[in-house]
């Protein structure tokens, strides 16, 4: 594995609640410079989980994140002609002809997308999309509870005989859903944050940016440290985001009363 010990010390430490002096753009133009081509693919596998997202947004017509590998036109033109993404995204959305079905099986995508990604990483990247991936699945299956929901219908794209999934799917009829002890946590967090979507929001911003920094623990240097990094300043930049999102909508209320 390659080392960077310039490239590593010169980015400027991280915190979820301060405004970073890096942008993300200005981080991705630094590392285009300095990591090797390898690496950079390693970049590319994590923005395309952005990527992704960013295809729902499109088709619902909504702002796309920028931290994605793909501007709003690429996105499009690469959709429209099957072109730049992986042949696995096209597979799956060619399955339905509506663009209403594509928005209400997106979550079918997602599942696509961390089946095929995850078995070709290793390392920090690897064990990365592992906790994204798991940590919404319980998600999902503690706010279907919540909701009444059939969590099997939930899961209809999962594998039944992942760990993860066959643990969620063993307590379908139970009245209350237990989540693996390394993600109890989150279930505590929803309780303590019930009925405020926007502390719900910070101290899942949190949780996730404290459990990513764990995933990089002892890996001075290398690639697995700059995605580290990478991830982190993702969170960050959206959180502040929000910030300015909900800022805007509370001075509407008072100037609309």
């Amino acid at each position: 594995m390659r080392n960077y010990y310039f490239v590593v010390p010169s980015l400027p430490p991280l915190a979820l609640h301060e405004r970073p002096e890096i942008t993300f753009e200005k981080l991705m133009a630094r590392l285009e410079i300095n990591l090797s081509k390898q690496d950079l693919e390693k970049t590319i596998v994590l923005r395309r989980f952005v990527d992704i997202y960013n295809i729902r947004a499109l088709l619902m017509e909504e702002p796309v994140d920028p931290r994605g590998n793909l501007n709003e036109k690429e996105l499009d033109e690469a959709l429209l002609v099957h072109a730049v993404l992986p042949d696995y995204v096209f597979d799956f959305l060619d399955q339905f002809e509506k663009v209403t079905d594509k928005i209400r099986n997106f979550h079918g995508l997602l599942a696509r997308f961390f089946n095929e990604e995850i078995p070709k990483q290793k390392g920090f990247l690897r064990n990365y999309l592992i906790f994204e991936r798991e940590w919404r699945l319980v998600l999902l299956a503690l706010r279907a509870k919540q909701l009444n929901r059939d969590v099997s219908k939930e899961l209809q794209f999962e594998d039944s005989t992942d760990p993860i999934v066959a643990h969620i799917l063993a307590q379908k009829d139970s009245e209350i859903y237990e989540p693996p002890s390394e993600y109890a946590e989150i279930k505590e967090l929803i309780a303590s944050c019930y009925a405020d979507p926007w502390a719900e929001h910070r101290a899942f911003a949190e949780y996730r940016f404290r459990k990513i920094a764990e995933l990089a623990e002892d890996r001075l240097f290398t690639i697995d440290q700059i995605l580290c990094y990478m991830a982190q300043l993702m969170i960050i930049e959206s959180t502040f985001e929000l910030d300015i999102e909900r800022g805007n909508m509370i001075v509407e209320t008072f100037t609309s009363g």
